[in-house]
């Protein structure tokens, strides 16, 4: 059986090297919860400034006002639901008798 054909393919793909970091390589909780927030936090922002300009009259488009208010809608309220499940984790370890 000849294999060379099937080598010489495995040769020409290209890889992928991870970069190394000193630090562990698997973010934190509390960095992947920080940097939601600030990407919600964005959104809501994104959305004021785009309603502020449908207000003004300026040239923007209905849809990506409405986009806008929908990702803004949706990221506060996925926020909202992690941070109810987090007090209702943090009560619940409370609770517990040691």
């Amino acid at each position: 059986m000849n294999i060379s054909a099937i080598q010489a393919f495995t040769n020409s793909l290209p890889t992928i090297n991870k970069p190394q970091s000193t630090t562990d390589s698997s973010p934190s909780f509390g960095a992947m919860l920080n940097q939601y927030i600030q990407d919600a936090n964005g959104a809501v922002k994104d959305f004021e400034s785009k309603s502020l300009s449908l207000a003004k009259g300026e040239a923007i488009n209905l849809h990506d006002v409405t986009i806008a208010a929908q990702k803004a809608s949706i990221a506060v309220s996925l926020t909202t639901q992690v941070r109810d499940k987090a007090v209702e984790a943090y009560q619940e370890m409370m609770r517990m008798q040691i």
